[in-house]
């Protein structure tokens, strides 16, 4: 089975004049064929006022941006597992194409676990020791509330 590669980015302060949706979805267009991501379909979401959503369903992968140009802000997570296209190429030419002044980046690799113990949960305890806390401040409180002749 083919594994692959996902890369986030989030990028802040973008340049104004390039968050409309139309100029947006082109350079979706034209940046995922230069990765060789093949793009087969894609979908528009509007949000309320805050922006919209773009939907890219490549070969073997996916790019979705989510967009609010009121913030200046886009995030963009693309994948393939397809040996032959560059997810992070169309990260990059998106990253320039925006000019944000500040971006965070995610790399993840997708792979065989390995051992079965390293696909445990680590929190597998959280909600007793929640349960604990709450049963604790509810006996503190009834200590509390007793009269003092008691």
């Amino acid at each position: 089975m083919n594994t692959g590669l996902l890369i986030a980015a989030d990028l802040y302060e973008c340049a104004d004049d390039v968050l409309s949706l139309d100029i947006l979805k082109e350079a979706l267009e034209k940046f995922s064929d230069t990765a060789n991501m093949k793009m087969l379909s894609s979908r528009i979401v509007p949000e309320d006022e805050d922006g919209y959503d773009i939907y890219c369903i490549c070969k073997k992968g996916h790019i979705i941006l989510h967009a609010n140009p009121e913030k200046g802000f886009v995030a963009i997570d693309s994948f393939s597992c397809n040996e032959d296209a560059d997810p992070e190429k169309i990260v990059r030419e998106m990253c320039s194409f925006l000019s944000p002044n500040k971006m965070k980046l995610t790399y993840v690799e997708r792979r065989d676990f390995g051992k079965k113990a390293d696909m445990k949960p680590r929190h597998r305890n959280k909600s007793r020791k929640m349960a604990q806390m709450r049963n604790m401040t509810k006996r503190f409180g009834k200590l509390l509330m007793k009269p003092k002749s008691l």
